[in-house]
């Protein structure tokens, strides 16, 4: 069996257990959906045990197909890697490469990026992170977006992340708020009405995911899912509500706001950059990842 196996069978393999899904395998692979499913039998008659198994409307990999993966998917990714670094990487060769961002990150990089002198011909297009982790996880997978940058990490071994930039929070209301000027307490803070935000793909108030303690239920005037919006809400009446410190930074002044430290014991904001681990050492990549944490770093 050794001489007359077909080692394109566990590419195909890895993409259905990358993507749970033989649809999207075959969407990734450019294959037919059953040309995938062809493969998977024949994989599993050649190791004469099953892989997937029918879980509700997908497919959940058994324990050989766990065991398999953890075994293999390291020596594809250090092959595909092998094969990029003899292509190399050129950025004076044209290539777009697509991050997905939250929008306080966005407001940060967007910028920096338009005025780097060293990108050559390469260009970084931005857009707001998926609110749902399977879609983003879908994305990556089949390399429809380079990397992301957004609170929280990814739960799926597959993946690499690191700290990207961490910042705090902070409480605005209009400069010329009638009850608040400099400082607020407690009690004034549940008196007053709030603008709020939900953090993205952790469906958490912002306030709720960044403070120590437990938050009473709020007097809301608002929801919204723009920081920016938020902050142009904020200005325009008498309510409150907390932003990250690059926001404020960056906007406060131009809304007529002023920052408040907010009552409570508050948690820093983690930013993590996150790809999938194909790509750990593919220079291309490299190049986006230490481009980016360059940028950063000069914030």
């Amino acid at each position: 069996m050794q001489h007359k196996f077909d080692f394109n069978l566990l590419v195909i393999f890895l993409e259905v257990y990358e993507l749970r899904s033989i649809t999207l395998a075959a969407e990734s692979l450019g294959l037919t959906q059953p040309g995938v499913s062809g493969s998977l039998k024949r994989l599993q008659k050649a190791l004469n045990t099953e892989l997937f198994i029918r879980e509700g409307r997908g497919i959940s990999p058994t324990n050989a197909a766990i065991q398999l993966a953890g075994q293999i998917s390291p020596a594809y990714n250090m092959i595909n890697s092998a094969l990029s670094n003899i292509s190399g990487f050129d950025i004076q060769a044209p290539r777009t490469f697509l991050v997905y961002v939250n929008e306080a990150i966005m407001n940060i990089l967007q910028p920096l990026v338009e005025k780097d002198p060293d990108m050559g011909n390469c260009n970084i297009e931005f857009h707001l992170t998926p609110g749902d982790e399977e879609q983003l996880l879908h994305e990556l997978s089949l390399q429809k977006a380079d990397l992301a940058i957004d609170i929280g990490k990814l739960h799926n071994m597959s993946y690499n992340s690191q700290l990207f930039y961490r910042e705090e929070i902070t409480l605005i209301c209009r400069k010329d708020h009638p009850r608040i000027s400099g400082e607020i307490d407690q009690q004034a803070f549940y008196q007053e009405r709030h603008i709020t935000c939900k953090v993205r793909r952790a469906e958490r108030y912002v306030l709720d995911f960044f403070t120590e303690e437990v938050i009473r239920p709020r007097q809301v005037s608002c929801e919204t899912n723009s920081l920016l919006n938020l902050m142009s809400l904020v200005s325009e009446s008498d309510c409150i509500s907390l932003t990250c410190n690059s926001m404020a930074d960056k906007y406060a002044e131009r809304f007529f706001l002023q920052r408040v430290k907010p009552p409570f014991t508050t948690k820093p904001v983690l930013h993590n950059m996150m790809w999938h681990k194909r790509n750990e050492y593919t220079p291309a990549h490299i190049w986006l990842r230490e481009k980016l944490n360059s940028l950063i770093s000069s914030v």
